[in-house]
């Protein structure tokens, strides 16, 4: 499973994804990270990607849940591969 986020950069951010993902019991293998500069607003944007391994084939809907409400706290865009 391949989770992928872009939103406005915020200090916690890393820590309130990790916390998603350690509560669901999965491994993350992955997790780059990068700051970049919106071309339309020039506000910091921030991107991540992680290469996660699941506990169980059921855990990804369970998963997938807890991070479309965590994108909305957090007001970011979450894609899952």
């Amino acid at each position: 499973v391949r989770p992928e986020l872009v939103g406005q950069h915020r200090p916690g951010i890393v820590r309130e994804i990790t916390h998603v993902f350690a509560s669901h019991g999965v491994n993350v293998e992955d997790l780059p990270t990068e700051c970049v500069v919106a071309p339309t607003t020039g506000q910091q944007l921030f991107k991540a990607s992680a290469d996660l391994q699941l506990p169980t084939s059921g855990a990804q809907s369970q998963l997938r849940q807890e991070l479309e409400k965590l994108a909305g706290d957090l007001m970011v865009d979450i894609s899952i591969n």
